[in-house]
């Protein structure tokens, strides 16, 4: 599988990996030097004078797949040469940068074969979109030691520091940045209602864990099984403990039924703020889920709000210039991301597969075409920023800022149908600060 992302939205796998009986338009090794020019330098990078190194590296690719998948592994290709490209430009001291293609059947055996007799010294470190699966038995069988970055989304418990996946079905950046968020705000206590998903599941533990190390206090944890539609007990639960923040890292399909359920049972009349994952502000939902339901909520992104990263405008102009066409799809993004992050490791001195892998594992806050990338315990992730959704759109929100609760007049007593003069005003949910007139 591989991930999509553009500049607004997050990670959202989509098939790359499922192998039929059609043919890739990939059939042997290949080796591939760049060698279309395009103009300007990657800023930021510092050239290296070694005129000896060559700086491979190799792609895995499958043999027989589908027409889709074809289509995604030729554009992820793509990508690569971008980053080819790009390292070339600005690291003129080296020798030409190689691609070495490496196409993937069915046959394991032939697999580790082929890769047993390659010369060592011709490949740095290899990307490929296969199934974690398969690569673990290629990489255990082949007994492999070259790094390996996989555009194939990672287990939970993954932890390889060798494989390294750059596309995670659950990044803890999010769960840490409204951690944070909650605390700085001044919301000390929080409850949590997640779906069993392990990606549900790993965020509301990764959220707990921060929340209570900078001094917050979790009054209860409520889980619900994947594929419920109605969660009065757990948000019953929630509310019983009023708390200043509920927090809700549920998948994106669940958003659209958990949203208006929240205020239906009225938990945020109670002055209980809403905080969610990226899930909450994919333009799909917020297109679908009234603004109710979806107003003054804080999420996390791994995009600020109304920015482009400079790494994704170079990507675009390398990549619309090298292949004179705009970009088809979010594949590319990913194929140059792995390929850069493997010269950001030669570029910081790399020039042994080991010395690649411990390169590797230090890079923090490197620019990239899919957000501000850092490899952790054998993830690549993503910073990511906190915003207010309000309007169907995302908006600023300060580190010491909180959604701010909408008020209205106190209802009338029913039985002598007027209002009391100490009655407080109703809360009737929130709003981002910015949006107060």
């Amino acid at each position: 599988m591989v991930a999509h992302q553009g500049p607004r939205g997050d990670l959202e796998p989509s098939d790359i990996s499922v192998q039929t009986k059609e043919k890739a338009d990939v059939d042997s090794i290949e080796i591939v030097s760049q060698n279309v020019d395009t103009s300007g330098r990657a800023e930021g990078l510092i050239p290296v004078l070694d005129s000896q190194f060559v700086p491979s590296i190799g792609a895995i690719v499958p043999k027989f797949a589908s027409p889709r998948v074809i289509e995604a592994t030729n554009e992820i290709l793509e990508g690569i040469r971008v980053a080819l490209d790009i390292f070339e430009k600005a690291n003129e001291g080296f020798r030409k940068p190689e691609l070495v293609v490496f196409p993937a059947g069915d046959d394991i055996d032939q697999v580790v074969t082929r890769l047993k007799e390659l010369p060592e010294r011709q490949v740095l470190g290899f990307l490929t979109a296969l199934q974690e699966n398969l690569v673990r038995r290629i990489s255990e069988q082949a007994a492999l030691t070259i790094p390996i970055i996989s555009l194939a989304p990672a287990s939970v418990q993954h932890n390889s520091e060798d494989f390294i996946s750059i596309v995670d079905v659950a990044d803890p950046s999010a769960s840490r940045a409204l951690a944070q968020q909650a605390i700085s705000s001044g919301l000390s206590t929080a409850a949590i209602v997640h779906s069993r998903e392990l990606g549900s599941t790993f965020e509301a533990e990764v959220f707990a864990e921060v929340f209570e190390d900078i001094g917050g206090s979790i009054l209860g944890v409520f889980d619900y099984p994947a594929g419920a539609t109605f969660f009065e007990d757990e948000l019953r639960s929630a509310e019983a403990l009023l708390p200043d923040v509920l927090f809700l890292p549920v998948p994106r399909q669940d958003v659209e039924l958990v949203a208006p359920q929240v205020t239906f049972f009225g938990l945020d009349s109670l002055g209980i703020r809403i905080f969610g994952t990226s899930a909450w502000s994919q333009d799909e939902v917020l297109e679908v889920v009234d603004t109710r339901h979806t107003d003054g909520v804080v999420t996390a992104s791994p995009y600020p709000v109304d920015e482009v990263f400079p790494a994704y405008v170079k990507f675009i102009e390398v990549y619309e210039n090298l292949h004179q066409r705009t970009l088809p799809s979010l594949s590319p993004s990913f194929g140059f991301d792995a390929a850069s992050l493997i010269f950001k490791g030669i570029e910081m001195g790399a020039r042994t597969k080991e010395e690649l892998l411990g390169a590797l594992n230090r890079i923090t806050d490197f620019p990239g075409a899919t957000g501000i990338l850092s490899v952790e315990g054998g993830k690549v992730l993503r910073k990511h920023f906190v915003a207010c959704l309000q309007d169907r759109r995302r908006t600023r929100i300060s580190p010491f800022e909180q959604a701010q609760p909408i008020l209205m007049p106190p209802l009338p007593d029913p039985e002598t149908d007027s209002i009391p003069e100490d009655a407080p005003d109703r809360i009737m949910g929130f709003r981002c600060t910015q949006s107060i007139q």
